[in-house]
């Protein structure tokens, strides 16, 4: 039965602030764990993930989560 989580398969849960899906530090590591390959780092100061869509992942200084930005340019890599 769909619980209207589109992240349910990776094991997380889709949450949203000030408008935007956002991931804690604690589903950002289970990802990279459990399911490294959603995960892309093209640099060292940049990192997309790919979930029900592209993100761009962005670091907020004052906050203890990570703001995706959708990306739909970005396609995943291959592995």
């Amino acid at each position: 039965m769909p619980t209207g989580n589109p992240w349910e398969q990776w094991g997380i849960i889709y949450t949203r602030h000030d408008g935007y899906p956002v991931l804690t530090e604690t589903a950002l590591w289970q990802l990279t764990a459990q399911h490294p390959e959603v995960i892309e780092r093209p640099t060292p100061t940049e990192m997309y993930v790919h979930l029900d869509q592209a993100y761009r992942v962005v670091t907020l200084s004052d906050r203890a989560y990570r703001e995706l930005i959708p990306a739909p340019e970005r396609k995943p890599p291959v592995r």
